[in-house]
């Protein structure tokens, strides 16, 4: 309800909407605090105490408070509703006409698992997001015959980060384009060039991957029948509609492409649902869904709730000059020192346990562009690559996290091994970006 009244009041702007749902998000945050571990409700209660501080100190009234549970509702409704797009094609049967594709190009063309496995997973996460991850690995282990469980999953994992540097369905890319006001054509460019590089550094760094104790998972081949799937053609044709739509609507209309995405996240799938008369089981799927979701994304939601609480309150004060100033004298003036700063941070904090989100938002509503003498794009750059790094290295993130659970590994196995390769990654999409600004490309 929270994520409807939000995309409602995107078109039709009304004061009593923005109200209600801020009024609905306070609820559920409120609610979600009751479920939390005891590190995250520390964390979202320091937010919240934070953000009250600073709301009393400025003598804000009791209205505006109650808009600043509201400040994220647009990340709520990208997080909550974009997992649809998944249920929807699970419905249709699309990822396992995928699968069996997969399995029929193994046995015509030859094992590449490592290969078809990244391939595959920096194309899905495009709209699937964590959901990628996991459906990926199932593939692999039911269509290839001979790989390396470990090497299989961290390739898997990095496939994932493709996404994060420029997909508008992924929840970061939505969220620099809010904070810094500005629209995914500003960007999307520079961050399909930064994943190219970050493809590059993967395929180098591939023989890298080494585990101490990686079993080889050995299989007989199954026999599959060579067919192509009507269902595969309209997976197809479903992906291009929608990724279609979205950039064309972006352009048309007056609202954010996060909004967009949201939107097209709720009425796309129910079309083409009922044009192709499989309504009824995809809002059983849907239900189903969301009677668990609130168990499940209980972290996210108290997160990015709590955060646009505080970077709302944070607006009303000068934090952010002070700030600016002071990065700006400890890294001389220098932009690319800025920058570097910028992503150590946010890596060391992630370390803790402090949700990305978090760090973003505050950063974002601290910082100013123009106080270092760079652009907000190129701010909303440094961010997603701070927030790429950050994830690919966090024992807290859910990427690595899922990448656990997927290997039955610790999760520091999993930042040992991406360490060398993420300070990699770190140094070269910053030196790419860096070269940007001094062209005066941003």
């Amino acid at each position: 309800m929270t994520t409807l009244l939000f995309l409602i009041e995107s078109f039709i702007p009304s004061n009593f909407l923005k109200s209600t749902y801020s009024l609905f998000s306070a609820i559920l945050l409120f609610a979600a605090l009751f479920y939390l571990t005891r590190i995250n409700r520390i964390i979202v209660l320091l937010l919240l105490f934070s953000g009250s501080i600073l709301l009393v100190v400025e003598n804000s009234s009791w209205q505006f408070a109650l808009l600043g549970f509201g400040e994220n509702a647009n990340l709520l409704s990208l997080f909550l509703l974009i997992p649809l797009i998944g249920t929807f094609m699970s419905t249709a049967g699309y990822l396992t006409a995928l699968k069996e594709k997969v399995q029929e190009r193994q046995e015509t063309v030859g094992q590449h698992p490592y290969r078809l496995s990244f391939f595959l997973t920096a194309t899905m996460s495009i709209l699937l997001n964590f959901g990628s991850m996991a459906i990926v690995k199932r593939i692999a282990d039911e269509s290839f015959s001979h790989f390396q469980h470990n090497v299989l999953t961290l390739t898997i994992m990095r496939g994932f980060a493709t996404s994060m540097l420029w997909s508008p369905y992924f929840v970061n890319v939505g969220l620099v384009l809010v904070l810094f006001d500005i629209t995914w054509l500003d960007i999307g460019g520079y961050g399909l060039f930064l994943a190219c590089i970050y493809i590059g550094i993967c395929i180098l760094m591939f023989k890298r991957i080494s585990f101490d104790d990686d079993p080889v998972i050995e299989r007989k081949q199954n026999d599959v029948k060579s067919r192509v799937s009507s269902s595969l053609y309209e997976f197809i044709a479903f992906c291009i509609v929608l990724i279609s739509l979205s950039f064309l609507f972006d352009y048309v209309l007056p609202v954010q492409m996060l909004t967009v995405v949201s939107l097209l996240a709720v009425v796309l799938p129910l079309c083409w649902a009922l044009s192709t008369r499989i309504l009824g089981q995809y809002l059983h799927d849907v239900i189903l869904q969301m009677e668990s979701s609130f168990v499940r994304l209980k972290n996210e939601l108290a997160v990015f709730i709590s955060a646009g609480f505080l970077g709302m309150a944070m607006t009303l004060t000068e934090i952010g000059d002070h700030l600016s100033i002071l990065l700006f004298e400890i890294s001389f003036g220098s932009v690319f020192l800025i920058s570097v700063f910028l992503i150590i941070f946010t890596t060391l904090l992630a370390q803790i346990g402090i949700h990305p989100v978090i760090i973003l938002i505050g950063i974002g509503s601290a910082l100013s562009p123009s106080q270092f003498g760079v652009s907000p794009e190129y701010l909303a750059l440094v961010l997603l690559i701070a927030w790429t790094v950050s994830t690919q290295l966090s024992p807290f993130s859910g990427q690595v996290l899922m990448a656990a659970k997927l290997m039955d590994k610790p999760a520091r196995t999993i930042v040992r091994q991406n360490l060398l390769f993420v300070c990699i990654v770190g140094v070269a999409l910053t030196l790419a970006i860096y070269v940007f600004y001094l062209l005066g490309w941003l």
